[in-house]
């Protein structure tokens, strides 16, 4: 992808919640030097420590290199310097508290030096230490060799923790010129507001960075104003980078369904009679014309929203033919209910709603997939309209959990649907429910 091209996705990106990128659990930052959390990440790392979930700040290099022509000041003593103003800084995001690893890594040779092997093991352990659901880095085609390091050692996590998001943010990557190819493909851009003025206390702590403290380097290294503007412009990028592997294909759920399994017990176990009960209360008193559900298997849950008068008209779509054919035997005689066979997103219908249902089955979708669903969700909802998402919060053996499922969604639909409530509950499984934007 041409970098002008990656610029005009990020600029139309959503403006999401950062504790949606975060997720349920703590969040890990990677900074290759000490300023790089403050330029590039303050606004996960301000929201992180607001909302008292764990946080962690992963220091590749102590920023020794930045100043090599002083003669008054030393390697050593320019690292000592760095750490103190790092800490500083996150203190002006509010994240005094973070937890600290520190790699010692040499800077500009981060990436070649002794420690680097094991230091994605190092990182791995503190994640898991501090329950991060949530690791943000540099991206690779941020042109400085740490912060190429740092993206390497991102993704060598990941595939340590499998389950992790890994997350990216840029920071020298304006340095790009428009034609530059840069490998973004993949990438899901994401916009945050930014708190500009912690941000910009934080980015003045780093005073060596800023032309201060170091007056006898002959270079006299500061932070271009051009560079800093951009960085203090109102806004951040973060890319997510898809979760790894491919969720199950059409014969998987044949395997399941064959001989008129009832595999995971939707007709009466516990659970799913919780979940069908839950999610009908979930909805209150609020009452619309027509409904339709993406993954309806058997029909159950659209009869119960029938039932309860949640809808007049409910339409239950799922891929695997048989499973529709039973649900048209089971339940398609109830008023208003009717049922097709439809992958998703492709086959999402022409027809407009009031009510979406999405249960249990949006973690069988990849990123792009669930950006597409957005998309079309959002042209043929009524204004005012529902959907509701219901997700499992346990193994899922798919790329993306129940969690990381719904957060994906909500934070691509931001803008277009409202998060009205959120809730975990105890049986094990997620609620979420948004409303239309006008």
């Amino acid at each position: 992808m041409r970098y002008g091209e990656w610029v005009e996705r990020q600029n139309g990106a959503p403006l999401a919640d950062p504790l949606d990128l975060v997720g349920p659990g703590g969040l890990v930052v990677i900074a290759p030097h000490p300023d790089d959390e403050s330029i590039g990440a303050s606004t996960m790392i301000a929201a992180t420590a607001a909302s008292d979930r764990s946080l962690g700040l992963v220091a590749v290099t102590d920023g020794e290199g930045s100043h090599r022509g002083s003669p008054s000041w030393s390697a050593p003593r320019i690292a000592e310097r760095r750490r103190a103003e790092q800490a500083a800084a996150m203190g002006e995001l509010g994240a005094d508290r973070a937890r600290v690893l520190r790699l010692a890594l040499p800077d500009g040779g981060s990436r070649w030096a002794d420690g680097f092997d094991g230091a994605a093991r190092r990182v791995a352990e503190f994640c898991a230490e501090l329950g991060a659901t949530a690791l943000l880095t540099t991206p690779v085609f941020d042109p400085h060799p740490d912060h190429e390091a740092a993206a390497e050692l991102g993704a060598r996590v990941q595939a340590l923790l499998p389950q992790i998001r890994l997350l990216l943010y840029p920071v020298w990557s304006l340095r790009h010129g428009n034609d530059d190819d840069v490998p973004a493909d993949a990438l899901h851009p994401f916009r945050l507001a930014a708190p500009l003025d912690a941000k910009r206390r934080a980015i003045a702590r780093h005073e060596t960075q800023n032309g201060g403290v170091i007056h006898d380097d002959p270079t006299r290294f500061a932070l271009p104003d051009w560079f800093l503007a951009h960085h203090l412009s109102g806004s951040e990028s973060v890319f997510w980078s898809p979760m790894p592997g491919s969720p199950p294909g059409a014969e998987h759920f044949s395997r399941l369904y064959r001989g008129g399994r009832d595999f995971w017990g939707v007709r009466d176990q516990p659970y799913e009679v919780a979940k069908r009960e839950a999610a009908a209360a979930f909805l209150g008193d609020w009452r619309g014309a027509r409904g339709q559900e993406l993954g309806c298997g058997e029909g159950f849950l659209a009869a119960r929203l029938l039932g309860a008068g949640a809808v007049r008209e409910m339409l239950g779509i799922d891929l695997d033919p048989t499973i529709i054919e039973r649900a048209n035997q089971t339940h398609g005689s109830l008023p208003g209910a009717r049922f097709r066979q439809g992958r998703m997103p492709d086959d999402f219908p022409d027809d407009p709603f009031d009510l979406l249902v999405v249960s249990e089955m949006l973690y069988f979708l990849n990123e792009p997939e669930i950006a597409d669903l957005v998309e079309r969700m959002s042209r043929r909802a009524r204004p005012g309209a529902r959907c509701l998402l219901v997700n499992y919060l346990g193994p899922t053996e798919t790329p993306l959990g129940g969690d990381a499922a719904a957060d994906f969604l909500r934070a691509s639909a931001s803008g277009r649907w409202r998060p009205l409530r959120s809730e975990r509950r105890p049986d094990g499984f997620r609620l979420d429910l948004l409303e239309r934007c006008a």
